[in-house]
Order: C-alpha cells, then sequence, then structure tokens
C-alpha cells in the first residue's frame, strides 16, 4: 500500500521570505515528484510568475484572484486539477508531493479545512511557516493571522539571518516559540540547508507531557500557551464535549491544539490535532507506556478568566497556563 501524498502548506508573513525559499527548494532537491501551487493576493500572481521564470520544467498552477483562505470555493480543487493535468500532458505521474505557497494574508485553518474535499485523494498535510529574522514583531503589535501562521506549523523556517550577528539568532528562536512551542524550527544562514531541511523536517509527531510544558518559556503576552489533563477515568464523551465547546467559545482565538488523551476503556492514546477550527480525525496511537498524555492548546488575546471557565460536561480537565 502506497503512502498517501504529501500537501505541504508553505505560509508566512508578507514579505518574510516564502518565494525566496520554495524557489531554493526547487534548485536544490530532486523535485520530479513535486507540483507546486502559488496564490497571490493581488490581481496578479507575481509570486507565480517568478516560480515559472526560474523553474520552467516544474509542473505549477497558480490561484489568482484573491487570497485563497477568503475565496476558496473551489479554487483550490481547480489548481490540484490544472497541476495534475500538466504533469499528465508531460506524461508524469501523479505527484507525491505538492506545495502550496499561500498570501501572505492567508490563515491555514481554511485551507486545511478544505483539502478534506479534495476529489482525487487523500493528503498527509503539514504546515510550513517562515519568520523574518531581520523584521521581528515589536513587542505585541502582530496581526491576528500571522500569530495564526506560526501556531498552526510544524515548521518555522527562519529567513534573512544573514542580517544578523550569531548571538541575535537565539533571540529570533525563543521569539517563534514563544508563538508555537511544538514547532521544529530551522535556523541556519545557508539557502540550500535551509531549503532541504523546511521541507524534510516534520518535528516531534506528539505533543510533550507537561514535563516540557513546565520549560516552555513565557509566551508574548497575547500568546497563551495553555495544558490540559484529565484524570484517568474521563471518558471519551466528556473529552470530546470539552474540546468542542472550547473550540465553540474562543473561536478564531484558538490558534492550536494537540496532544494524546486515553479515555477510560482505550488500552492506547489517542491523538488530537486542530488548526484552529480544523481538526484531523482522532488516531489511536501506539507508543511508549511513559509517553505525556494532555493536551497543548496555543491561544491569543484571551484573559486568564476566560480559559478557567469550566464549560460543560463532567471529568474536566485540569489547565495550567503559561
Amino acid at each position: 500500500m502506497m503512502d498517501r501524498p504529501e500537501f505541504i502548506v508553505l505560509t508566512g508573513p508578507l514579505g518574510s521570505g516564502k518565494t525566496t525559499l520554495l524557489s531554493d527548494y526547487l534548485s536544490f532537491a530532486d523535485t520530479s515528484d513535486t507540483g507546486v501551487l502559488v496564490n497571490d493576493a493581488g490581481v496578479v500572481n507575481i509570486d507565480g510568475a517568478v516560480i515559472g521564470a526560474d523553474h520552467r520544467n516544474l509542473a505549477l498552477a497558480t490561484l489568482d484572484g484573491g487570497c485563497v483562505c477568503c475565496s476558496l470555493g473551489n479554487d483550490l480543487q481547480e489548481g490540484i486539477d490544472a497541476l495534475l493535468l500538466a504533469r499528465a500532458e508531460r506524461r508524469l505521474g501523479p505527484p507525491r508531493r505538492i506545495i502550496l505557497e499561500t498570501s501572505g494574508l492567508a490563515e491555514p485553518a481554511p485551507i486545511v479545512r478544505s483539502l478534506r474535499a479534495i476529489r482525487q485523494v487523500a493528503f498527509n498535510v503539514r504546515i510550513v511557516a517562515t519568520f523574518d529574522a531581520s523584521a521581528p514583531f515589536v513587542g505585541d503589535s502582530f496581526l491576528p493571522h500571522y500569530a495564526s501562521q506560526l501556531a498552526a506549523a510544524q515548521t518555522i523556517v527562519m529567513s534573512k539571518l544573514d542580517r544578523l550577528s550569531p548571538q541575535e539568532w537565539a533571540c529570533c528562536a525563543a521569539e517563534a516559540q514563544s508563538f508555537n512551542p511544538l514547532a521544529a524550527q530551522v535556523l541556519t544562514d545557508q539557502p540550500r540547508e535551509r531549503a532541504l531541511s523546511a521541507f524534510s523536517t516534520q518535528g516531534d509527531p506528539f505533543v510533550p507531557g507537561g514535563a516540557r510544558f513546565s520549560a516552555i518559556a513565557a509566551s508574548a503576552s497575547r500568546i497563551t500557551v495553555a495544558f490540559a489533563e484529565w484524570n484517568p477515568n474521563a471518558s471519551w464523551s466528556s473529552i470530546s464535549e470539552w474540546i468542542e465547546n472550547l473550540t465553540g467559545f474562543f473561536g478564531s482565538r484558538l490558534l492550536r491544539l494537540k496532544g494524546l488523551v486515553r479515555p477510560e476503556g482505550h488500552p492506547d492514546p489517542v491523538l488530537i490535532n486542530g488548526v484552529g477550527d480544523a481538526f484531523s480525525p482522532p488516531r489511536r496511537m501506539r507508543v511508549k507506556d511513559d509517553v505525556g498524555l494532555g493536551l497543548m492548546l496555543i491561544l491569543r488575546d484571551i484573559t486568564a478568566d476566560e480559559l478557567s471557565q469550566p464549560f460543560c460536561g463532567e471529568n474536566l480537565p485540569m489547565v495550567r497556563s503559561r
């Protein structure tokens, strides 16, 4: 049985180096089994034109007419259709990997949600975010979709490190971690190493337990990282009800939720993974007995009182925040 193809969402703030990173990857890697979709917020897809000019043998499709997260419709399906047709015309098989470079204004959750409706195939979805190290956020002056992009990522790639001293690299890494302690980080100023690592590093497939949560540095004041743990007798219905109520209560302020829970009567833990309000189906995982159980939450612009809301249901978790 063949593995499912990858769908990599390349996201990040405007001007943070997404097109450069993608172009470097296409130059340095064997991309014969890779297809690329490029979305731009403008009427003219400039990023798509740049990628197409630099890599003329690439199977490329563009999503024009605005930000893909704001005008999904059938655009993503049509883009994938065009990509598959372009490869078929060149007598190439289906791609093993599709990379979507999004607009800097796009939020990942609607894209992840729309991928469930793609008719050809189910993808393994991964999110890679770029972080402009030369222009870090000043205090809490970031836009909501920037936080959503970073919090959703499995991998955060530091760009423009060549403009900084090595001593400043650690500060950038700490700032990125304050938005997303779950993500792997790519921290190098070498274009080849950065590009190859960005699209191969997947980070820890599971959420760390309470021990690592306790070691996380304090986040930016608008970002709250929390950890929820249940008693051993918590049922699946009570856990899922709490997650559903949490998602409904915080809405777009819930940026990420990931972790392992072991409901009463279940021999194996269950992996819960959500980006915004888009959740992957729960999965039973065969892991070591000492793996940390609990859910790590990343939220923005909430108060401590809100996080202590009991919501409704029984067997409520203990929630710690930093």
